[in-house]
């Protein structure tokens, strides 16, 4: 035998933890926390609102009619107030420089804010497609039912009226392409 000594012992090893794994899963926790939160946020807000529009009352369908035809009588009314106004507009800016050529949509917008003048067609009654010669000046307006509400001034002072399917103030601008309004 030997003289020299010799120890054993089974030390169980310890683990140490990863920093980077711990603030790996540490984050990968709160990112599904947060995502379900959320998702169940969106799924109450979605219940509650399908609740509010359960409660709301379905009207008839004569109430339904009663509705529709004040809305389209409000509408062609606002298609003939729009023409009026971009009329007004118009006659100013040819005041101001003897052409309606400086009536085109960018001048009328400045004069008249509260609707957008455009020299395409017009899709609703706030917009307003207008077009013009030196002497000629024309919009229209989209009414309901598709029918265009169109207006027509001349240098001379001559207005006139008018309605068609197409609505650009290019083509009320000619006056074979629409029909005339029967005075009121």
């Amino acid at each position: 035998m030997d003289d020299s000594f010799s120890f054993r012992t089974t030390v169980p090893l310890r683990r140490q933890f990863d920093p980077l794994k711990v603030k790996a899963a540490v984050f990968g926790a709160v990112v599904a926390l947060g995502v379900g939160l959320f998702a169940n946020w969106v799924i109450s807000s979605e219940r509650e609102s399908f609740s509010r529009a359960t409660r709301n009352v379905i009207p008839t369908e004569v109430e339904a009619a009663q509705v529709d035809a004040r809305s389209e009588l409000a509408t062609t009314a606002e298609a003939e107030k729009a023409t009026g106004i971009a009329l007004d507009a118009a006659r100013a800016a040819f005041a101001d420089h003897r052409s309606f050529l400086d009536a085109g949509p960018a001048q009328l917008s400045a004069l008249q804010p509260g609707y957008t003048f455009v020299d395409g067609p017009s899709t609703a009654p706030t917009i307003v497609s207008v077009a013009s010669r030196a002497d000629t000046w024309a919009a229209a307006v989209r009414g309901p039912g598709g029918m265009c509400q169109w207006i027509r001034a001349t240098s001379a002072g001559n207005v006139s009226r008018g309605a068609g399917f197409e609505c650009t103030g290019a083509a009320a601008l000619d006056p074979s392409t629409l029909r005339p309004l029967v005075p009121r």
